[in-house]
C-alpha cells in the first residue's frame, strides 16, 4: 500500500496551483577519451557552455552510421589533452551537492589552471571567466602571469607579470627565462623597454590544438 503525503492536510488549506518544473534535456552521456582514460558525462552542459561541443553534437552520423561519443567503443578522442584538466572542468560542470550548498569548488591552482586552458580553447566563456577570477586569487610569480597571459589571452596577467620580471633584482638567468617563457620572449623580457615590445605577442598567441573526434 503506497502512502501519499499531502502537506495542506496539516493546515485545512488547498495549494494553489502548481507551476511544474523546469524540464532538463539531458541528452543523455557522453563518452570521451583523454590519454587512456574513458570518461562519460552527461553531453548536455557540453552543449550548453561550449560552441564547440553545440557544432560537435549537431554533426550527422558518419557513413558507417557511427556517432562519436555515444559509447565507450565510439568516444571522442582528446588528442593532446591532459586527463586531469579534463577531470578539473567536470568538477566545474556538474558539482557535487556540497559544491552547490556551500559555493565552494575545491580546485587547486594547477586544476583552475587546465579549466582555464579547456575553457578558453573549447569557447567556454562563462567558465573561462570564472577560472580567470579564481586563479586572480591566488598567488602567480612574473613567469606564470606571462605564460599564462599570453596562452590564454589574459592581458592583464600578461603585462603585470612583465612588469613585475623587469622590476626584478636581481634578473632572473637567461636561461631560465628561455626554458619557460621561450626564446622569442626572454630576450625582449630582459630589457627595460620589454613591456612595449613584447606586447605583440599577447595579439598573435598560438593556435590552440584543435579538438580531434575521431
Amino acid at each position: 500500500m503506497s502512502t501519499v503525503l499531502d502537506e495542506s492536510a496539516s493546515d485545512g488549506t488547498s495549494p494553489g496551483p502548481i507551476a511544474g518544473p523546469e524540464r532538463i534535456r539531458w541528452g543523455g552521456m557522453i563518452f570521451f577519451k583523454v590519454e587512456q582514460f574513458i570518461l562519460e558525462a552527461p553531453r548536455y552542459r557540453f552543449a550548453e557552455h561550449s560552441e564547440v561541443f553545440e557544432t560537435m553534437f549537431q554533426l550527422p552520423a558518419g557513413s558507417d552510421g557511427t556517432v562519436e561519443g555515444r559509447d565507450e567503443e565510439h568516444p571522442i578522442v582528446l588528442e593532446g589533452y591532459q586527463a586531469a584538466h579534463f577531470h578539473a572542468l567536470l568538477k566545474i560542470l556538474y558539482p557535487t551537492p556540497d559544491d552547490s550548498i556551500f559555493g565552494i569548488f575545491k580546485l587547486e591552482k594547477e586544476e583552475w589552471v587546465g579549466v582555464l586552458n579547456l575553457s578558453t580553447r573549447w569557447s567556454m566563456k562563462k567558465i573561462r571567466k570564472h577560472a580567470i577570477n579564481e586563479l586572480s586569487k591566488v598567488s602567480l610569480n612574473p613567469m606564470e602571469k606571462i605564460a599564462l597571459g599570453r596562452d590564454h589571452k589574459v592581458a592583464k596577467w600578461f603585462r603585470d607579470g612583465l612588469t613585475e620580471l623587469v622590476s626584478e633584482h636581481p634578473i632572473r638567468p637567461l636561461a631560465e627565462l628561455k626554458s619557460q617563457l621561450g626564446v622569442e620572449m626572454a630576450c625582449p623580457a630582459t630589457s627595460p623597454r620589454s613591456l612595449s615590445r613584447a606586447t605583440p605577442a599577447l595579439r598573435a598567441p598560438a593556435s590552440p590544438a584543435p579538438l580531434i573526434y575521431g
